[in-house]
């Protein structure tokens, strides 16, 4: 009788083993990857948002067809519907989550993403509608604004590690940067001048404040994760998006102008080939190299449009092929692994 209550005990066991088995299954199947979805992901919206800018100013360089630049301003309209109705979602159904991302001192960082693709996205919709170019714009300057203000308010509240000083820490101060650039297609009459002054003075003196800072970090304390890595390219975002803000100022390329340009140009060249090595692992960050690439395609193609000067044109060009192809194969992987369920994952 022993026996048989040990072989149905046994036999109890294994049946609820194998049920708590099914159920993790189960669980496992049902799990909605939306709650996984990062807001750097607007980051691809920054990325496409520069190429298709940088496509239009290329008609003016050397006469791009139209139809390339109308092609990606599509794209990264649906790629930032489809993102914004997805966060959403996520915001409804796991508040939660978003809580804790955007109360994280580098992930809410990524948060100016979606301002940033904003700003570019109105810029590129003027031609077909310039009253809802002006209304994507407003939003995105004000919302910009006050998030560079909450995050302005976080910092001097202390008790940060010099840890978190990290790349994507410069992007509250490129988002009101990309705004004062973007404003200049706004055609606000005397506003656009006065405003984009107050926009440039902000965010050029935050990014190079916190480029030191941050080069300061990466130079004496250890490497940054290896999801971070791509965000490197974006040390010479301060200095090329910088530029073309000032470019929207001044009639002429002076010998500041100059002198961020190609500096950016140099910590580009410097970092791309200690990013891009043998065995970096395709992530949602990748997006982020693209950003810094196309600020730097687009200053360049600003610099040639002004100057005219042969080598920088050749460097203009160069940098448009550079930016054209990290876009497509970066777009490429991030469609694939969303395809295959591994984009959106813990």
């Amino acid at each position: 009788m022993e026996v048989v209550n040990n072989t149905i005990d046994k036999t109890s066991a294994a049946v609820a083993e194998l049920t708590s088995v099914a159920a993790d299954e189960k669980t496992t199947k049902v799990e909605n990857p939306i709650q996984y979805l990062p807001v750097g992901l607007f980051g691809s919206t920054v990325a496409l948002a520069g190429l298709g800018v940088a496509w239009k100013q290329s008609s003016a360089l050397f006469g791009a067809p139209p139809i390339i630049s109308v092609g990606v301003t599509l794209v990264t309209c649906i790629a930032f519907v489809l993102l914004i109705l997805s966060y959403l979602t996520k915001m409804l159904k796991y508040p939660e989550r978003v809580k804790t991302e955007l109360n994280n001192p580098v992930a809410a960082n990524f948060l100016g993403t979606f301002f940033i693709s904003a700003v570019l996205i109105a810029s590129l919709i003027v031609p077909f509608s310039l009253n809802l170019a002006r209304t994507v714009w407003i939003i995105g300057a004000i919302g910009g604004l006050v998030f560079m203000f909450i995050l302005t308010s976080r910092l001097y509240r202390g008790q940060l590690k010099i840890t978190d000083a990290v790349p994507p820490t410069l992007i509250p101060g490129l988002t009101v940067l990309n705004t004062a650039t973007a404003g200049a297609a706004m055609q606000w009459g005397w506003f656009t001048h006065e405003f984009d002054l107050i926009l440039f003075s902000l965010g050029i003196v935050y990014v190079f404040v916190f480029f030191v800072l941050i080069s300061y970090r990466l130079i004496h304390r250890e490497p940054v994760v290896i999801f971070l890595v791509p965000t490197l390219l974006l040390m010479c975002a301060p200095f090329e998006v910088g530029f073309i803000t000032y470019m929207s100022q001044v009639p002429q390329v002076d010998m500041f102008a100059s002198v961020i340009f190609y500096f950016g140009l140099f910590i580009f060249v410097v970092l791309f080939f200690f990013v891009f090595k043998k065995g970096l692992p395709f992530m949602v960050s990748w997006w982020g190299s693209c950003f810094s690439a196309g600020a730097l395609a687009n200053a360049a193609i600003k610099y040639a449009n002004v100057s005219q000067d042969p080598l920088v044109k050749d460097i203009a060009i160069f940098l448009l092929i550079v930016l054209t192809v990290m876009v497509i194969i970066t777009f490429t992987l991030t469609i694939k692994y969303l395809a295959k369920g591994k984009l959106l994952k813990p």
